[in-house]
């Protein structure tokens, strides 16, 4: 059999919800592919990027509510363009990029790219989100924290709420919660590097990419 195909779950943390006014305070991405262990598919992961960024504002108090993330955090932290080329190179060029609620993260990075001067990279990216009402659609929510929780047992990761939304461990978690949703639609073959992303596209759709949202 090929090998498993290679995929970068990733995030960000921002200073409020618009990508067009809002800035970039946290970057994150967990790079791993798939094994089978006993007789069933894992995560092997295979790198970790990550890196808080230093906004050209303060960040506000409510969205230091929801990350976690203060001013004193990133007061030394590292421009975004130094990060940025980091976390793309960490991605490759060769990997499909997963997140959660993907437009989301896909607006903010895509606008940061092109804005900083950066080559548009042209990895699909595929929304977890809908991956998942897709293949559970017996959950009636389908946030991350909460898929996470109920599928505990099986992902070995129980979050609590304190530790949700700082990006490497949403990173994490999504990558757990992932496996186990591709286990309940797709066999072995499916997942080969060849095969993954038509295998995607097949209950996805049309694969997002960053240049769309810059």
């Amino acid at each position: 059999m090929l090998p498993f195909v290679t995929m970068v779950a990733f995030d960000v943390e921002t200073t409020g919800l618009d990508p067009d006014r809002e800035e970039l305070i946290e970057i994150a991405g967990v790079k791993f592919t798939f094994e089978k262990k006993d007789g069933k598919l894992v995560t092997r992961e295979i790198s970790q990027y990550g890196s808080l960024v230093k906004p050209g504002k303060l960040i506000p108090e409510d969205a230091t509510r929801v990350n976690n993330i203060t001013n004193q955090m990133v007061e030394n932290a590292p421009e975004l363009k130094p990060v940025l080329s980091a976390f793309l190179r960490f991605c490759g060029l060769s990997t499909v990029l997963v997140a959660h609620n993907a437009s989301f993260d896909a607006s903010f990075l895509g606008k940061a790219i092109r804005k900083q001067g950066l080559v548009m990279p042209q990895n699909p990216i595929i929304d977890s989100l809908k991956l998942l009402r897709k293949i559970m659609p017996e959950y009636a929510s389908h946030k991350l924290g909460e898929i996470a929780r109920k599928l505990g047992d099986q992902t070995g990761m129980t979050p609590s709420k304190g530790e949700l939304h700082r990006a490497t461990y949403d990173c994490q978690i999504l990558k757990e919660v992932l496996c186990v949703c591709l286990r309940k639609r797709y066999q072995d073959k499916d997942l080969a590097m060849d095969q993954a992303l038509k295998a995607f596209e097949s209950i996805h759709g049309q694969p997002l990419n960053f240049a769309q949202f810059s």
